[in-house]
């Protein structure tokens, strides 16, 4: 289930972010859960009627039932813009918020397979994507449609799992193109076609299809808390319908073992 916290939850302000990326309210702190236990968290927020922080929640929900590696703990939250702006500064966009959505995902242990020196970046991501968790993000990303994925936006950990982070462009078509925005695409099979052999990069594919297998049934787990999330984050309710119709529809057809096969050009 994905906590939908109040202002209220976030509770002391922990840093910036290293790396804000694009969106500069991106930060580190502290979020009480509804149980009232606090987690350290990197926290974003997006602008009114974004679909940025549903896509972020949809995502690691979908990703629990495929049991990917993940951050522990995910919400979504009403951030106090007034609050965040004591602690760091934020542009003017920002000056008429008193509360925005934000998504929030506890810290992971982990480090970004970048590396200023070209050859040893080139080595982690040699290494990267010849393991099996990069090949079932792959294959996650491919059903899920995440417009943008790649070596920067997972992250791996001291155990040597590899856990995707920044998911918010899922469900591309549905959530951003039906609202006017586009963006370049990136992905791992794209990055893996680049850095592997011709030989890694078959079993790369053949890796994303055996992955697909498990999409089906994630999706049966993963549907009831989807729904809820809907409900939840849609107040209107003849769009919170044609959502629902239209992301169960979505995903149920390209959850289908032979559909991932079928756009690599595979027998599955």
């Amino acid at each position: 289930m994905m906590q939908i916290l109040p202002a209220s939850a976030w509770r002391e302000f922990r840093g910036p972010a290293a790396s804000k990326g694009q969106n500069h309210t991106t930060h580190q702190a502290l979020i009480a859960d509804q149980h009232g236990q606090e987690h350290k968290c990197y926290v974003k927020a997006s602008p009114q009627g974004s679909p940025m922080p549903f896509a972020e929640a949809a995502a690691w929900l979908i990703a629990e039932a495929l049991d990917l590696p993940r951050p522990k703990f995910a919400a979504v939250i009403s951030l106090p813009v007034q609050k965040l702006r004591q602690s760091m500064p934020l542009d003017q966009h920002w000056t008429h918020y008193t509360e925005v959505l934000a998504f929030c995902a506890s810290s992971v242990d982990g480090k970004h397979i970048t590396h200023p020196w070209r050859w040893l970046a080139h080595i982690r991501a040699a290494k990267a994507f010849k393991n099996a968790d990069v090949a079932r993000i792959a294959a996650f990303d491919a059903w899920v449609e995440n417009q943008d994925r790649h070596s920067g936006n997972f992250l791996r950990t001291r155990k040597g799992d590899y856990v995707p982070i920044d998911n918010e462009l899922i469900l591309y078509t549905l959530l951003w193109v039906a609202s006017g925005l586009t963006y370049v695409h990136n992905s791992l099979r794209m990055q893996a076609k680049d850095i592997l052999t011709s030989r890694g990069y078959l079993k790369f594919e053949g890796s994303m299809v055996v992955a697909a297998n498990r999409h089906e049934t994630a999706l049966t787990s993963a549907w009831p808390s989807l729904q809820r999330l809907i409900a939840a984050m849609v107040p209107d309710p003849a769009r919170q319908v044609a959502l629902t119709g239209d992301i169960l529809q979505f995903l149920s057809q390209r959850a289908h073992p032979d559909w991932l096969a079928n756009e690599l050009g595979r027998i599955s």
